[in-house]
Order: C-alpha cells, then structure tokens, then sequence
C-alpha cells in the first residue's frame, strides 16, 4: 500500500538492468475538449486517467510504476490528490511532491512518473 504522501518515504526503488523503463511526462488536467475541471477530485481523477492511458500505449499498467512525481499549486490539495493516487497506485513507490506554479493559472496539479517491467 502507498503511504501517504506526508509521511516522506526513505530510501529509493531500484530497477535492474532487465527492466524496460517508461518514462510519462508530467499529466495535466486538461480533457478532449481542453476543458479543465474546476475541483481538485476532477483534476486528478483526469490526470490520472492520463498517466493510465500514457501507460497503456506501451502496454503498461499501474502497477508498473515505481516512481511518481506530483506538482501542486496550493498545499491544501495534498489529500485529494493522495487520494486519487491511492486508487491506482497501491505498492511502494518512489514519491516526490513540489509545490510549484503551474504552466497554466487553472491547473491545480500535474503529475508525471516512470515505470518498470521485466521485458
């Protein structure tokens, strides 16, 4: 199971050298019809579904990742977005979370990872 994202984890993953690794870049919540939802639960949901489908092009899966890197606007979003990780990340992982600004004023979040698999 994931920790939560305050309880900073100690220590790194290791991928050997068997692995095949894909990196996705950072996912925002931007939709198909480039709208983006208003809530933090949209948002990430969203983002999530990106990192699932950017996973799924190279037959991937969640449970492939072993790093996740999260950017958020506003620090109060932090349960929210743990929250919808939590949902398709359930193993150890790698974890990085920034407060930053984002590239556009109505992104609340963004995240990218990398995952791993025996090839």
């Amino acid at each position: 199971m994931v920790k939560a994202v305050s309880e900073y984890l100690k220590g790194a993953v290791e991928v050997p050298a068997s692995r095949t690794l894909v990196i996705v870049g950072a996912q925002v919540p931007v939709d198909k019809r480039n709208a983006t939802p208003p809530d933090i639960a949209g948002q990430a949901a969203l983002v999530w579904a990106g990192v699932c489908d950017a996973l799924a092009e190279k037959n991937f899966e969640p449970r492939h990742i072993v790093a996740v890197e999260t950017d958020l606007a506003d620090r109060s979003d932090l349960e929210a977005a743990t929250a919808e990780q939590r949902r398709h990340v359930r193993h150890h992982v790698a974890q990085t979370v920034r407060i930053a600004g984002l590239a556009d004023a109505a992104w609340r979040l963004q995240v990218s990872v990398i995952a791993a698999r025996t090839a």
